[in-house]
């Protein structure tokens, strides 16, 4: 899938967690995680950055697109969190808890890179 399809689906999802800010917190999690993946899938494959469609090469290949340059700042841990609260909620059925988390920030810095890869597939 071209970097500009994988941009796409990043701002689709975008929207969706953006919804459920309003609405169902865990549903933003899982729509923001997605979002975040797409867009490191389009930044990754711009930049030679093999994923390979395994989450744990996505959060390399964030932090390697921090260090080039790509991205603001390293959203590595922002992916694993995500990713980790995403299975506590749906597969093992925790609550999304006040532990500092706020999902209103991920979405925010979410909502970063997808511009950026918006921009960057333009």
């Amino acid at each position: 899938m071209s970097p500009k399809a994988k941009v796409e689906i990043a701002e689709e999802h975008l929207a969706k967690a953006q919804e459920e800010l309003y609405g169902d917190h865990r549903d933003a999690v899982q729509w923001a995680f997605a979002s975040l993946e797409a867009a490191i899938d389009a930044l990754a494959a711009e930049a030679g950055i093999a994923i390979d469609q395994q989450h744990w090469k996505r959060t390399d290949a964030a932090r390697k697109l921090h260090q080039e340059g790509v991205l603001p700042s390293d959203l590595s841990e922002l992916h694993r969190e995500l990713n980790l609260l995403r299975k506590a909620i749906f597969y093992d059925g925790e609550e999304l808890g006040e532990d500092g988390f706020s999902i209103e920030d991920a979405v925010a810095d979410v909502g970063v890179v997808v511009s950026i890869a918006s921009e960057r597939a333009s």
